[in-house]
């Protein structure tokens, strides 16, 4: 066995075959230590994870089971990178990653699942604000993981826990195709849904009533091992037909996601993380609501709906209306509501929030990979630009 130290004055304690590797490229103040292999990676995580900052998505209960079934299914190596700054012994900043082939190119990408979450690094207790200093840490980064042709880092957000993210501020980043939708909740929930607007607020109170008039509609929280595997069969079905009607892609059809997302379910309630909602109306489930709650945000993993016999309840909006209002009065104040253009987030109030892209190649075999990454983020904002002229150029011509 081998003692790998991993900063925060603590150390892993691994096989001599499987523990980090470390690069300090001459003298810098700075060392990374990469750990491959599901078992490594989440064991050094576990130890460096108090102190640390992250959202939901880089929490040893997520990655844990994302590692074992979405890495494992898609052949893919779990990664952790650690930096450490070498004169206070402390980790500056942590980065869950996993390692595909793809082609002829090893490809380093967040550990993260498309169209869900986002991905991004853990960061040390102390704010990372000065430029040289982010470089620094970026290149022994870099050079610790030679072994890989790129590294694509997609969809991070701008802060973390509050913190401004550093690796968005080095050369080669760019604004992602996906933005998440965010509510916040600042006073009481009755407060935020006088500021609707009058004709929406109605509309939500007459839903509201409809589903009171039906017999026990209640809400509740999943709980009991019955209880979730009940509620998440029925969001299953649920979702399956709601995507057959319209021939849009079901990612519970992908076995790995479902595993995922099941096992979610239940470590998730076990640890207090994640939670299963139900929506009732006459003895029947009529929506769900799957999500995520990590320092004060609810982040929607996953919503159905029971079908057009339900539609006078507007139970997708019901639902989320319910579970924004208990979960407000339990303390919560920020609600993702989730990635890129979905009807279901416009009428909320909701804020978009721009995530972000840093690819980058690591040897002229992956330059090709890269540039078109670029060439795809230019190609948006012109699209984006050329829309804003179409909407525009009607009120100067008028």
């Amino acid at each position: 066995m081998a003692t790998a130290e991993t900063g925060n004055g603590a150390s892993y304690l691994g096989a001599e075959d499987d523990q980090a590797r470390a690069a300090t490229p001459g003298d810098a103040r700075f060392v990374a230590e990469i750990f491959d292999g599901a078992d490594d990676a989440l064991a050094a995580l576990e130890v460096i994870e108090r102190g640390l900052i992250a959202t939901g998505f880089q929490t040893l209960s997520w990655l844990t089971v994302f590692y074992d079934e979405v890495a494992h299914a898609r052949r893919a190596l779990p990664r952790l990178a650690v930096v450490t700054d070498c004169e206070s012994d402390q980790v500056v900043l942590a980065l869950p990653l996993i390692v595909v082939k793809e082609g002829l190119l090893r490809v380093a990408s967040l550990a993260a699942l498309d169209g869900v979450g986002h991905g991004g690094p853990l960061l040390g207790p102390e704010p990372l604000s000065d430029v040289d200093r982010i470089r620094d840490i970026w290149r022994t980064l870099r050079a610790a993981m030679r072994d890989v042709d790129l590294i694509r880092l997609e969809g991070m957000p701008a802060e973390i826990g509050g913190r401004p993210n550093p690796l968005i501020r080095l050369f080669g980043s760019s604004t992602s195709r996906a933005s998440v939708h965010r509510l916040d909740i600042a006073g009481s929930f009755d407060e935020y849904l006088q500021s609707l607007g009058k004709k929406y607020r109605k509309d939500v109170e007459r839903c509201h009533r409809l589903w009171q008039s039906e017999d026990n509609p209640r809400l509740f929280c999943a709980e009991s091992d019955d209880e979730i595997a009940h509620v998440f069969a029925t969001m299953e079905e649920q979702q399956a037909v709601w995507h057959a009607a319209r021939g849009t892609k079901d990612i519970f059809a992908e076995r790995s996601t479902r595993e995922f997302f099941e096992r979610l379910a239940f470590d998730g309630a076990d640890a207090g993380v994640t939670s299963l909602f139900a929506l009732e109306a006459g003895g029947r489930i009529v929506a769900t609501l799957f999500g995520l709650t990590h320092d004060g945000t609810f982040s929607l993993l996953s919503i159905s709906t029971g079908g057009e016999q339900w539609s006078h309840l507007s139970p997708g909006r019901l639902i989320v209306l319910e579970t924004v209002k208990l979960l407000s009065a339990q303390g919560v104040r920020y609600f993702d509501l989730g990635i890129n253009a979905n009807p279901l987030k416009h009428g909320f109030g909701t804020e978009e929030i721009p995530l972000y892209d840093l690819v980058v190649a690591q040897d002229l075999a992956a330059v090709p990979k890269a540039l078109a990454h670029e060439l795809a983020v230019h190609l948006r904002g012109t699209s984006r630009l050329t829309s804003a002229l179409k909407r525009a150029l009607p009120r100067f011509r008028s």
